[in-house]
């Protein structure tokens, strides 16, 4: 009995990442979602836990050495699982707030920290995940994200013998600061150190069933957390010349493209970043 239940405890607690050494990246993201003082608490209490059923597995040992009767040996190992069972009950918060770290840990999306990366934002429905496929060739993987139901698109693709990792984040960066929590605010606090560029997406063609002045305002809330960005206007096609010059007015630094159709992304692809 005492052999199983620490080698558990150890298990759990070895099975642990140190969540000291973990890259930045994570570190924002595990402190979005778990209290990491409580965790490391937890773990600390769970192996000294181990560690006291070791003490009374050895206690209750010499004792049962210095036995001569059944009725004595079978009083102190009925002692012997009173007292484990009251220290495992005494640990039982630690192990509620280990299991449910680890449930939220074990949906952390698995992304290659090194990779030179970019992040695609914007409003829904103005062609990032259209973008995204244009730019790797083929259909984004969706990775499991805990700060939003929709999930990660992930993508890759390689220019001029280099590999770029591409990350398109619905419900999360597209919506204005004020209306984002404080969890969603530390998960893009966490993005901030992935991405090497921002790919920011405008549509003003009013398909995407946003005002552009809002889809601007938001532009102005990214660019208060991420230093590179990219501005494209997407839909081009969808506009007429009218409409493009007096978008040009309001952002002369954007790039025009169609995800659609793929004009414009060429142009795209050959910005160094």
């Amino acid at each position: 009995m005492s052999q199983t239940i620490r080698e558990t405890l150890t298990k759990l607690v070895t099975a642990t990442p140190s969540l000291s050494n973990l890259p930045p990246f994570y570190k924002e993201l595990v402190a979005a979602l778990v209290n990491v003082d409580d965790v490391r608490k937890s773990l600390g209490a769970i192996d000294g836990t181990a560690k006291i059923i070791r003490r009374l597995e050895r206690e209750h040992i010499r004792r049962l050495r210095a036995v001569s009767s059944l009725g004595g040996t079978s009083a102190i190992r009925r002692q012997a699982y009173g007292r484990i069972s009251s220290i495992v009950r005494r640990a039982s918060d630690h192990l509620a707030i280990l299991r449910e770290a680890g449930g939220k840990l074990a949906d952390l999306p698995s992304v290659f920290i090194e990779m030179s990366t970019i992040v695609i934002a914007g409003y829904p429905n103005v062609g990032k995940t259209m973008l995204l496929r244009r730019l790797t060739g083929s259909e984004p993987k969706i990775a499991p994200y805990p700060f939003t139901t929709k999930g990660l698109n992930l993508g890759y693709f390689e220019r001029g013998y280099k590999r770029y990792q591409i990350i398109d984040t619905p419900g999360l960066l597209d919506r204005p600061l004020e209306e984002r929590n404080p969890v969603e605010r530390q998960a893009i606090a966490a993005l901030r150190h992935l991405a090497d560029v921002v790919v920011f997406m405008l549509d003003p063609s009013g398909t995407c069933g946003y005002d552009f002045e809002r889809q601007l305002h938001l532009l102005e809330d990214i660019r208060k957390t991420f230093s590179n960005v990219i501005v494209v206007i997407n839909k081009t096609d969808l506009l007429d010349e009218q409409r493009v010059r007096e978008v040009q007015e309001l952002c002369k630094e954007a790039i025009f493209i169609s995800a659609a159709t793929g004009q414009g992304v060429p142009e795209l692809e050959k910005i160094k970043i």
